[in-house]
Parts: structure tokens; C-alpha cells; sequence
């Protein structure tokens, strides 16, 4: 069999197959016999007109017509195996040149082609942040918020610092059109303190309705009357009222507001007061004790500060490894083919499904309700879907190109980690577990960490140059090769 290929873009291979002439025959005889059973010649049982009878009934074309799925399907097996072609996709017919020969062309997708940039020389800084006094501060004050207690009044009196009031709030902002606007109406103070942010809906009102009335259609809203955790008007406007009392407090926001859009505007709050109650927080040497933390206050003032640290900086590194990804991404030259990145969609779309079962609702009534079909669905996927398969390729050729592999001690050294998660009585059945079916995941969590650890050194411009050793083999001692695993990718690019 004659097979010519071309390289096609987006990883496709043109296949030019020349059916030879045994071949072509034995389908003809096949579709012959079919033709016989489908439409029976009289004289003949059906399947047993000879064939010659069968070309002069219908015609020669119609024999060949009847036999070209057949001669597409079997020369197409031959010619990939012949030729030793991978494919990841279903072939394409784009033609059939002639019967006789019969040759026809197919395009064949093929796995794509990644060619890596100077990855090394992509360098990101890191950029942590200090930690300030006031930052810890405000975590502290957040952790004595999780221990407050309410306590209803002893007797009805004006709402004072310190307080919870339920409130029924609307307000307007300057110069807003839309009909609802929802807006803060915390703010964060000049200190950075950390900000208990309460939203409250707004709507457009004509001037006539800018009164004392507060409008059925304002939300109920939880306000703690603290001075740093108001805009300062609202807060000072809130002070001496009481249940049953409503307000109109204007505002303007100052223009280091966090809210860029809002900054120098004026806010009017209409507010009606429904309810007022004591809030009672632990004093600060309590929190040690209420968080189970075995030390003073001081020294839980400095556990917090350690993990606020620990907490900048993986948010820095991940910043970091988001910034090198994506330059890797840009600089990197793909060539996928186009059924690889629909499939990803494909499964994007039904990990959605079964996210939305979970509510009790099925996929069709979610297409129904946009109004798209699965067709439409996955096509709307298609570029997050590109963007996936792409940091996953570039990965992929990342831990290649750097050797990176998992030995079997690393594996039982993650699982024993793991485990100690776990109480001492769960522990066999989830060792039985991540021994066994979830080990190749476990192996990818160690690729992922190491990885990680890999492009952050690459990033920094510490990493020291491995060009020169060889990468581990598949069936080296002690080693498992994972470099075809794409989860630890896959977490990575969900994070990019």
C-alpha cells in the first residue's frame, strides 16, 4: 500500500493512501455480498448472487460506492501502522481523489509539538510584603471576633460603641443610574486594620423619595458600631439612635476609599434601627486559651505574626510561579491539534455537571436555562480550555527537560505525611487506600511539590544548571517516571 504524509498545522498529518489492487478487489467482493443480502436477485438466495450478476444489476460505481467506507477504514488502520503514527484524535476524510485507484487523503491528528524558550533565563522576583504591627494587630481583633457573644438589652436604651444593631439599610450613591448598586459600608481605616466588611444594596430613588422613610426594598444588614469598622458618618450617625428610629446619614467618601469608583462621591444611608444587642468580647489575654494555644498573650501575638509571615509569603511565591508560568506560556511555540483542547473543554464542561448535581440540578436544565446547546457550551469553554492545555504542555516539557522524577521514598515519605492528618484509627483503611489506588496521585503531589520548588529557583535565578545530567530513566532503581502525569500541571495552571 502506497502512503505519502504531509505535516499539517495544528499537529495534523495529511495521509495520501493508495488502496492496492488485492485489497480494492476483496472489498468489492465483501460490498458485493451485502449488496446481495440488502436487495436479493431473483434466482439467488440472498448474500449468494455471484458477483459479477450483482456489478451488471447496479454498476460498477455502486459497487465501489458500497465498499468505500470499508477500503477508507481498513487502508487508514494499515497506513498508521504502517507509517508508526501516533494519533489522538479521529481522522478526518478530506478526500477521495479516484476509484480506481482508490486513494484517498485523510487528516490525522497527531500529539502536539511544545518548543520550550530559554526557560532559565525568565527570572520573576519575589515580592513579599512586610508584616506591619497594625496588620497583626487586625488579625488579632479578628480572631477575638470569632469568641464574641450577643446579649440582649436588660432594658431598651439608645444604641452605644460597642453594640450590634440589626438595621433595615438602603442607600444611594452620587450620580448612580443603575437601579441596585450594592456598596461596603465598612471602610478600611488609615492604620490598614483588617476590615469586617457589611454590603448593603442600593438603589436609584427619585429626589422626593430622599427622606427620613426607609424603602421595603432595603436588605437587613448586621452593623457592629465600632469606630474603625464604619465610614465614619455612618457610625457617628447610628450612635444614640433606637429601635424603631430611622435616619437618612450622608457621606462623603474620602478619596483614598478602597472602592476607586466611589472615591469623593456622597453616600445617603436611609436607615431604620431594628434591633440593638451587647456585644461581649474576650479581654486579649483570653484569646491564648480560647484558640488552644499553649503559651501568654505575648507569645500567641507572635504565633500570629509567624503565620501572617508564612501566610505573605506563599502568597508571594504563588505570585511569583503565576508570573513565570505565564511568560513561559507566551514565549513557548505550540503546536496542538485542535481535538486535544476540545476534549479538555468537553471535560471542563461535565466537571460544571457534576458540580451542579450536587445541587439537584442536571446539566440539560442548565444549558436549557442560558439557552445553549452542548455544542455551544463547550465552545464557550475553548479558550480557558487552550490556555490549560498549554501550561500543562509547557510543564510537562519543563520536568523533561529538567529530569525531574519521584523516587519510591519520596512516595512513602509523602504518604506518611499524609497520615498523620488522620486519627490513629483511620489511618490503616487510608493507607490501604493511598498505597493502592490513589498511589499514582500521591507520586503526583511529590512531582508537584518539587516542581514548584524547581520553578521558584528558576524564577529567582538560584537554580543551579542540570542541562548537563542525564534525567533519570523510567526504570531506574528507585525512581518512578511521572512526567507524563498531569495533575500536578493541571494544579498549577488552575492557579496561573
Amino acid at each position: 500500500m502506497k502512503v505519502t504524509t504531509e505535516k499539517l498545522p495544528k499537529s495534523l498529518i495529511a495521509l495520501q493512501i493508495e488502496i492496492d489492487r488485492d485489497q480494492f478487489e476483496r472489498s468489492l467482493n465483501q460490498a458485493s455480498r451485502r449488496l446481495s443480502q440488502k436487495f436479493p436477485i431473483q434466482g439467488f438466495r440472498p448474500g449468494k448472487a455471484p458477483r459479477f450478476i450483482i456489478e451488471r444489476t447496479f454498476g460498477r460505481e455502486a459497487l465501489i460506492e458500497e465498499a468505500t467506507e470499508e477500503l477508507i477504514n481498513t487502508g487508514y488502520r494499515k497506513a498508521i501502522k504502517q507509517e508508526n503514527i501516533e494519533v489522538v484524535g479521529p481522522p478526518n476524510l478530506d478526500k477521495i481523489h479516484s476509484l480506481e485507484p482508490f486513494v484517498f487523503t485523510v487528516h490525522v491528528p497527531v500529539p502536539p509539538t511544545v518548543t520550550l524558550p530559554d526557560y532559565r533565563s525568565i527570572h520573576v522576583p519575589l515580592a513579599v510584603e512586610p508584616i506591619t504591627d497594625e496588620m497583626v494587630e487586625a488579625a488579632l481583633e479578628q480572631i477575638r471576633e470569632k469568641h464574641l457573644t450577643l446579649q440582649e438589652l436588660d432594658e431598651p436604651r439608645p444604641a452605644q460603641q460597642g453594640d450590634q444593631v440589626q438595621v433595615r439599610l438602603k442607600t444611594v450613591v452620587e450620580g448612580e443610574e443603575e437601579e441596585e448598586v450594592e456598596e461596603q459600608t465598612e471602610e478600611v481605616t488609615d492604620d490598614s486594620e483588617a476590615k469586617a466588611e457589611t454590603e448593603a444594596e442600593t438603589d436609584q430613588t427619585d429626589d422626593e423619595e430622599k427622606g427620613d422613610e426607609v424603602e421595603s426594598e432595603g436588605s437587613e444588614e448586621t452593623l457592629p458600631l465600632e469606630p474603625n469598622r464604619l465610614i465614619p458618618e455612618l457610625y457617628e450617625g447610628l450612635i444614640g439612635t433606637g429601635v424603631g428610629e430611622k435616619k437618612t446619614i450622608v457621606a462623603v467618601l474620602p478619596d483614598d476609599h478602597h472602592e476607586e469608583s466611589l472615591r469623593g462621591k456622597e453616600i445617603t444611608f436611609y436607615v431604620e434601627v431594628l434591633d440593638i444587642k451587647r456585644r461581649i468580647v474576650p479581654v486579649w489575654e483570653e484569646l491564648p486559651a480560647l484558640e488552644s494555644f499553649n503559651g501568654t498573650f505575648e507569645e500567641f501575638r507572635a504565633h500570629v505574626r509567624e503565620n501572617l509571615e508564612n501566610q505573605e509569603r506563599k502568597r508571594a511565591e504563588q505570585e511569583q510561579l503565576n508570573a513565570y508560568i505565564e511568560q513561559l506560556v507566551e514565549q513557548t511555540t505550540f503546536d496542538i491539534p485542535d481535538v486535544m483542547i476540545r476534549d479538555v473543554a468537553h471535560s471542563m464542561l461535565h466537571e460544571q455537571e457534576q458540580q451542579f448535581a450536587r445541587y439537584g440540578i442536571s446539566l440539560d436544565q442548565v444549558l436549557q436555562y442560558r439557552g445553549v446547546t452542548h455544542d455551544q457550551a463547550v465552545d464557550e469553554l475553548i479558550p480557558e480550555a487552550e490556555k490549560q492545555v498549554k501550561v500543562t504542555l509547557a510543564l510537562s516539557e519543563v520536568i523533561k527537560q529538567e529530569g525531574i522524577t519521584v523516587g519510591e521514598e519520596e512516595i512513602e515519605a509523602e504518604i506518611q505525611t499524609i497520615l498523620e492528618s488522620y486519627d490513629e484509627k483511620q489511618r490503616p483503611q487510608v493507607e490501604s487506600t493511598l498505597r493502592g489506588q490513589l498511589r499514582s496521585s500521591v507520586a503526583n503531589v511529590v512531582l508537584d511539590k518539587k516542581l514548584r520548588t524547581r520553578l521558584s529557583a528558576i524564577a529567582s535565578g538560584n537554580s543551579t544548571d542540570t542541562s548537563d545530567s542525564s534525567p533519570a530513566a523510567p526504570d531506574a532503581e528507585g525512581a518512578t517516571d511521572v512526567t507524563n502525569a498531569d495533575e500536578p500541571v493541571s494544579r498549577l495552571s488552575n492557579e496561573a
